[in-house]
C-alpha cells in the first residue's frame, strides 16, 4: 500500500479501507467476533488491536498539537516490542464485548477523519512538524496506523471466514 501524498488521497484511502472492513464485519454478523483469526487471536482481539492503534495515533497527534511529546508506541514499550504491546492490548480487551470493540473502532475512525479534516496542510503533510513523528509526515503515521491496519484486518478476517465456513 502506497503512502498518500495529499489530504484527499489520505482521506479517500482511510474511508475506503474502513468502509470495506465495516462491510465485511456487517455481512459476517456479530458472531464473527469469536472466530479464530490470527494465531491465538479471535476477530474481536484483532479489532481491539486495530482500535488501539487507531486511537493512539490520534492521541499522539493531539499531544503534538498541545506541544507535548507522547511516548510512542506506549509507556513501557519500544518500537521493536510491538508484538508484546499488541498481546497486552488483547489481554486488556479480554473482558470487553465484541460490540464494545466495534464501537471503539468506529469512534476511532471518526476521530481520524475529524483529525485529517482539522489539520492544516503543513501539519498533515509537512515533515518535522511534531518531533515525535521524526522524519515522516503525520499523513504517513495516520495511513500506517489506520488504512493499512484496516486492510490487513480485512484480509485476516476474510481468510478466517473462509476457513471457518469450509
Amino acid at each position: 500500500m502506497t503512502i498518500p501524498n495529499t489530504r484527499a488521497e489520505l482521506r479517500d484511502l482511510t474511508c475506503s479501507t474502513f468502509e470495506k472492513l465495516r462491510a465485511e464485519l456487517e455481512a459476517a454478523g456479530p458472531r464473527v467476533g469469536s472466530i479464530g483469526c490470527v494465531d491465538d487471536w479471535s476477530v474481536k482481539d484483532l479489532l481491539a488491536v486495530r482500535a488501539w492503534w487507531t486511537e493512539n495515533v490520534i492521541d499522539w497527534i493531539e499531544a503534538g498539537i498541545r506541544d507535548e511529546t507522547p511516548i510512542t508506541p506506549a509507556e513501557g514499550y519500544r518500537w521493536n516490542e510491538t508484538p508484546r504491546l499488541n498481546a497486552d492490548v488483547v489481554k486488556a480487551a479480554r473482558r470487553e464485548s465484541y460490540r464494545s470493540v466495534r464501537a471503539r473502532l468506529e469512534r476511532g475512525f471518526e476521530r481520524v477523519i475529524h483529525t485529517i479534516d482539522a489539520l492544516d496542510d503543513t501539519e498533515l503533510l509537512g515533515i518535522g512538524v511534531f518531533t515525535w513523528a521524526g522524519k515522516y509526515p503525520i499523513s504517513r503515521w495516520i495511513s500506517i496506523n489506520t488504512a493499512w491496519q484496516y486492510t490487513t484486518a480485512r484480509t485476516f478476517i476474510r481468510r478466517a471466514l473462509r476457513e471457518h465456513h469450509g
